[in-house]
């Protein structure tokens, strides 16, 4: 099936489901309504992985094995944006000179603001990798976009990352002027463990100038010890079994890297700015989008915290691609999921 015709399935074929009052839209695969496999885009990729790796003590993991870990993420993108401009900025902030990319289209008058934050697992992934996807954003939605390159575990630990996309929000805010930003229309945006930074900024945001949160496949409790109930009965396998425990597994698996390299020390783990499930009152977050992917170790603990929201009266959009493993969103123009999940982000940017 071409590339447009499995756009126009993601548009016109998606259902709903309904778990504990949260409404889940479902996207199917484009070329099939059979359930349990993976998309065949995912398949393709997933038949030629990476050599296995793995550190040799998760608990003392050397830099050497981390520089390793990181060059094994990313993907090669497209730019499917028109006319959007790119320029890098050094914003001197508290905790320290962080480097942004703002990306603008050319379009006059004054515009919505989405600040990204980058995925990773907290000790890698770059700006560069989501580059595409952010241009793409700032195209399709008429607004700048501003990617924050914040400071990577285990150099810099929890909490300075945070801190550091906190302050360039609140930046942004206070230079409305020189962005050309409304700057009562601010969203914050991040993949994995940028959604989970950006559910923490919502957290920190007392004043609430974040009027809404996009979270792509983010991860919300870091912590080993918490049991919210996660069963591998929940992803159904039919064909490919081998491959689709690859995909769930993948982001379990890494989860132990994250657990030694981010947090400062072990107290860490339990303060809900690490994990915003833990937050006692969902009523702080603001109106949230959050897009999961079915074969995803994280799709369980995402569906929960947005019942969560529905329960606590939070206006909540959530979205699961079926057949999708973690991070489909930044292989923007391979899988035609990244430019449905984008077009679906753009319409709730317009209700800012």
């Amino acid at each position: 099936m071409e590339y447009q015709e499995c756009l126009s399935q993601l548009q016109n074929r998606s259902q709903k489901e309904f778990i504990n009052g949260l409404e889940i839209t479902i996207k199917p695969i484009p070329e099939t309504d059979q359930t349990g496999i993976p998309d065949p885009r995912v398949l393709k990729r997933y038949r030629q992985p990476l050599p296995p790796f793995s550190v040799a003590d998760t608990k003392q993991i050397t830099m050497e094995e981390v520089k390793i870990l990181r060059s094994r993420m990313g993907c090669v993108s497209q730019d499917l944006s028109s006319g959007v401009k790119t320029k890098q900025k050094l914003l001197a902030l508290k905790s320290g000179n962080v480097p942004v990319w703002l990306y603008t289209p050319q379009s006059t008058g004054k515009k919505h603001l989405i600040c990204y934050f980058h995925g990773g697992a907290f000790y890698g992934g770059t700006t560069r990798v989501v580059e595409n996807a952010c241009r793409l954003l700032a195209d399709r939605a008429n607004a700048v976009v501003m990617s924050v390159d914040y400071a990577l575990a285990p150099e810099n630990r929890f909490p300075v990352g945070l801190q550091q996309c906190w302050q360039a929000v609140q930046w942004a805010h206070d230079h409305a002027s020189q962005l050309d930003i409304l700057p009562d229309k601010i969203a914050v945006a991040g993949d994995s463990a940028g959604g989970n930074i950006a559910a923490a900024c919502c957290i920190l945001d007392t004043k609430r100038i974040i009027k809404l949160q996009l979270l792509l496949y983010p991860v919300f409790m870091i912590n080993p010890d918490i049991d919210f109930g996660w069963s591998k009965d929940v992803y159904a396998k039919n064909t490919e079994t081998e491959v689709l425990e690859m995909m769930v597994s993948e982001v379990k698996d890494a989860m132990k890297y994250v657990y030694s390299l981010y947090p400062d020390k072990p107290e860490d783990l339990y303060n809900l700015l690490i994990s915003p499930f833990l937050a006692a009152d969902y009523r702080i977050f603001p109106k949230t989008f959050i897009a999961s992917s079915e074969f995803d170790y994280l799709r369980q603990e995402e569906e929960l915290f947005g019942m969560r929201l529905a329960a606590a009266g939070v206006p909540t959009k959530f979205f699961r691609y079926k057949g999708m493993p973690h991070a489909f969103f930044e292989h923007t123009g391979e899988f035609p999921q990244a430019e449905d999940c984008t077009e679906e982000m753009v319409k709730e940017i317009a209700t800012m």
